[in-house]
């Protein structure tokens, strides 16, 4: 049975609210966190399980293949283009942050208006929304999946007026607190 949506929301494909989609770099990296001023790489575990992880990541011991525009930042969506079934398309929004890391390639950073960030990350961790992740990830392998960034583009969110998306992400906000 196909839900109905309320009148006033309306839908449109997540590469429409996008301004770009920036996909990371992998190269050798020793295996642990960097310390506070060693540059590192993020892992996918980074942005597993609802909060962001900069422990989870990699230092990177070649100075020189650090790149600035790839830096985490405060207030970065981050998703997981490649994990299982279940874990692709894992996303955060980066609170704090200490270190100096950047993306690897299998983190993008979804580029968008902040005030719409939260409705997409609710949006993409609800039932309907990981349907639609799974729908898109493709691969040969249940333990990896990968959602490439047309994929990703391709995500129809569905859009309730700018005052209700506030009032639906406050309550769920609540409850997960």
């Amino acid at each position: 049975m196909k839900r109905e949506r309320p009148a006033s929301w309306c839908s449109a494909k997540l590469g429409d609210l996008l301004y770009s989609i920036e996909a990371g770099k992998s190269f050798r990296c020793v295996e642990k966190p960097p310390a506070h001023d060693e540059p590192g790489i993020v892992k996918v575990s980074a942005v597993t399980w609802g909060t962001f992880d900069e422990e989870e990541s990699k230092t990177c011991p070649d100075v020189g293949r650090f790149d600035q525009k790839l830096q985490i930042r405060t207030g970065d969506l981050l998703l997981s283009r490649a994990n299982t079934i279940e874990l692709v398309g894992a996303c955060v929004i980066v609170g704090r942050v200490t270190k100096r890391l950047m993306l690897s390639d299998k983190i993008l950073r979804l580029v968008m208006p902040d005030e719409m960030k939260r409705w997409v990350l609710w949006f993409l961790r609800s039932n309907h929304g990981r349907a639609r992740i799974e729908a898109q990830a493709t691969g040969n392998q249940m333990s990896m999946r990968n959602i490439g960034q047309s994929g990703v583009r391709a995500l129809e969110i569905p859009l309730a007026p700018i005052r209700e998306q506030r009032r639906i992400i406050e309550a769920i906000e609540s409850q997960v607190s």
